[in-house]
């Protein structure tokens, strides 16, 4: 959403979604029609042998979030490897609602349609019935994001042994990388002194977003020399995000660090920063995102961003097509696949390693 028009979030859709991967913001519509496939820009990561493999005119489905930029990046990476493959690739948007990403699986196993299933789930214990149904018409089935489970069994990526794969990263260590970044970040501000930390997350309720708040509320809690403020939610969206910080700023002048969920948020902070006045980012606070979208490293080249931290929405779908590609052609496909790695998707993308990698191409945009 480079041109930043307004999300509207379906909040109790995604109260109740108990695993859902970070999310960004979506529109009003409550899905899109299956649409077909078409060449989008390039991912940012190699994908599986697939790619030279040749037209398989298989028919697959793509199951994603919401039409955020998170959303569409993962939509576009599909279409890309689907479109180089020769894959036929019906799309459907379930608008942050498990229910809805319910009934279009379940719809779309009726069709008997399709090969393979690409899943970005919002509920993974509640999509599980639905899911089973899928492997028991032999449908190829693969995840995104996180391991399809309870929030327990996402902690550490693993691989669900009737998937094709799962390719994403253990929502463990995020907790911990933030952490890292923001303490990294206290210490270019202020040294060994007292450091106040902000930190913005994206939905009140929301199960992914409430277990990392409750690690790193713990973690600072045992650590006197900070002080870590939960600000109200930004709701992945930039637009509510400026309206948060905006208020929150204006009547707290001594904050060091601000952190985020999402790199949209920290655009809408950014604004909300220059209409309070008083706060510099990379002078006299610190500014970290999430996501890794182009708009927010290429702030991170300026110094006005210290950090961001790294997902891949593209990448995913680009290696999760080209391995279902693989399985539906007896190839072997590894599970689960890890979409960090230290030189072209790290965790954390700041002006070190940006200095050591000039050449890093970030995974999606605000555009979408």
């Amino acid at each position: 959403m480079h041109r930043f028009e307004r999300a509207r979030i379906a909040v109790g859709a995604v109260a109740v979604a108990a695993v859902a991967a970070v999310i960004a913001g979506c529109s009003s519509s409550s899905s899109t029609p299956p649409a077909s496939t078409s060449s989008a820009a390039a991912a940012g990561g190699s994908s599986s042998s697939a790619t030279a493999s040749g037209a398989s005119g298989a028919r697959m489905a793509i199951f994603y979030y919401n039409p955020s930029p998170y959303g569409i990046a993962s939509l576009h990476g599909a279409q890309q490897e689907a479109a180089k493959l020769g894959i036929k690739l019906d799309a459907f948007d379930a608008n942050n609602n498990p229910q809805l990403q319910s009934t279009q699986i379940q719809d779309a196993i009726t069709t008997g349609k399709y090969k393979a299933f690409w899943v970005w789930g919002l509920n993974d214990p509640a999509l599980t019935p639905v899911i089973n149904k899928a492997l028991q018409a032999g449908i190829k089935v693969a995840t995104a994001d996180y391991t399809w489970g309870t929030l327990a069994q996402q902690n550490t990526l693993a691989a669900h042994p009737q998937f094709v794969t799962t390719v994403g990263q253990s929502i463990g260590p995020e907790a911990t990388n933030l952490q890292n970044a923001m303490n990294a970040a206290c210490t270019k501000m202020v040294g060994s002194a007292h450091c106040n930390i902000a930190f913005l997350p994206g939905l009140a309720n929301f199960p992914t977003d409430t277990v990392r708040i409750n690690s790193m509320t713990a973690y600072y809690a045992a650590k006197p020399n900070y002080t870590f403020t939960v600000m109200p939610p930004g709701m992945y969206d930039q637009t509510t995000s400026q309206s948060v910080a905006q208020t929150f700023f204006t009547a707290h002048k001594n904050i060091n660090v601000f952190a985020t969920f999402g790199d949209q948020m920290a655009q809408g902070t950014l604004t909300a920063l220059k209409l309070v006045g008083g706060y510099t980012p990379g002078k006299n606070i610190m500014i970290i995102g999430y996501g890794g979208a182009k708009e927010i490293v290429d702030e991170v080249k300026a110094g006005t961003v210290y950090a961001t931290l790294g997902l891949y929405p593209t990448s995913e779908s680009v290696l999760g097509i080209g391995y279902l590609n693989d399985a539906l052609n007896g190839r072997p496909v590894p599970n689960p696949v890890n979409i960090l790695n230290t030189d072209t998707r790290p965790a954390i993308i700041d002006q070190t390693f940006l200095n050591a990698h000039p050449n890093f191409q970030p995974d999606w945009t605000l555009e979408g």
